[in-house]
């Protein structure tokens, strides 16, 4: 019983396919080591720039600008762009006020 699955993805002519893709944006001698898996100077040179929360980022370190961005996030989520009176008192003595073709006049008239 020979039986050929043709949706198998890992068909040699599948994978020729896959890298004749890969080939148009990755040069192939960079594809080889990725398709064999990582060699051990390749882990070594990509623990070079492991990622440390104790980096800083311009003058801050990772943490500080993390915390930052965090209160910017938090107060633009509780922006309100609707009126507020912030004088009460103010209100209430202009609508008192007499008004003529909306502004204020004097009341000695």
């Amino acid at each position: 019983m020979n039986e050929t699955n043709t949706s198998d993805p890992f068909t040699q002519a599948n994978i020729q396919k896959a890298d004749a893709f890969l080939a148009q944006f990755i040069d192939i001698k960079q594809l080889l080591p990725i398709k064999e898996g990582l060699t051990k100077e390749m882990i070594e040179y990509f623990n070079q720039f492991k990622f440390s929360t104790q980096l800083s980022i311009g003058p801050l370190t990772y943490q500080e600008r993390q915390k930052k961005i965090q209160k910017y996030r938090q107060k633009k989520n509780n922006r309100q762009f609707t009126k507020k009176n912030h004088y009460d008192y103010r209100v209430k003595k202009a609508k008192s006020r007499q008004r003529e073709k909306g502004r204020f006049i004097s009341n000695k008239k």
